[in-house]
């Protein structure tokens, strides 16, 4: 038999497992854009005590490996909630939380510099309509900054759906583990290839449409 005949009666299970990744990019990503946007608005905040920890907390989550993130995360929480009879903690959502936190740091510093590319003469009028700083922020200034914000955030949602990847090393039965399944059951070792190969076929698929669009919305924005 040859790969392609092999092939076909595991591609719709290993879509299944592709389905996986895009679920928790997706919702790695909207958790990301709340708790970003919370803090990239704190660093602007006139209290040094807010802005400063803020700032602190965003370079470290920045910085801090996607990898390591996830090990730590899935280490540190336990495998079923204290609620009732206890609630299993399914591997899939710690890995979920654990890519969070490095996207919020990243998004966060786009929110910060979304709003400091809002002209100052925005903020000045906002000031003049009597608007409270806290409304300023949200019913102004955000708004404005949202269309210079939506190109980096699609290109950091692209690097988040690519790293739910790493979820096959702690347990996630995603599209990679799948292929290691696939593998596993077929034992062929002419299979390795052609079975990586379509998972990263997909990805590209999925990723490459986005990161294009990403890129002309940015030229767009910067020939205005």
């Amino acid at each position: 038999m040859n790969v392609i005949d092999t092939l076909l009666p595991w591609l719709p299970l290993m879509g299944r497992g592709l389905l996986v990744n895009l679920g928790m990019g997706a919702l790695a990503m909207a958790l990301a854009c709340v708790l970003g946007t919370l803090l990239g608005a704190a660093q602007l905040a006139p209290s040094a005590a807010v802005s400063r920890p803020a700032s602190w907390l965003t370079q470290l989550l920045r910085n801090a490996p996607w990898l390591v993130v996830m090990f730590f995360v899935m280490q540190s929480l336990p495998y079923e909630l204290p609620v009732g009879n206890g609630w299993p903690f399914p591997a899939w959502l710690k890995a979920v939380l654990a890519l969070t936190l490095p996207a919020t740091g990243n998004f966060a510093e786009i929110v910060r510099g979304g709003l400091r590319a809002v002209p100052l003469a925005q903020w000045e009028a906002a000031t003049a309509l009597g608007y409270s700083r806290a409304a300023r922020l949200w019913r102004v200034i955000l708004p404005q900054a949202t269309r210079l914000m939506l190109p980096p955030a699609m290109g950091l949602y692209c690097v988040v759906t690519m790293s739910t990847a790493l979820g096959s090393l702690v347990g996630v039965s995603e599209g990679l583990s799948v292929a290691r399944e696939v593998l596993a059951a077929e034992a062929r070792t002419e299979l390795l290839l052609p079975v990586y190969g379509v998972v990263l076929l997909a990805f590209f698929l999925y990723i490459f449409p986005i990161s294009m669009l990403a890129r002309a919305l940015e030229r767009r924005h910067a020939g205005r």
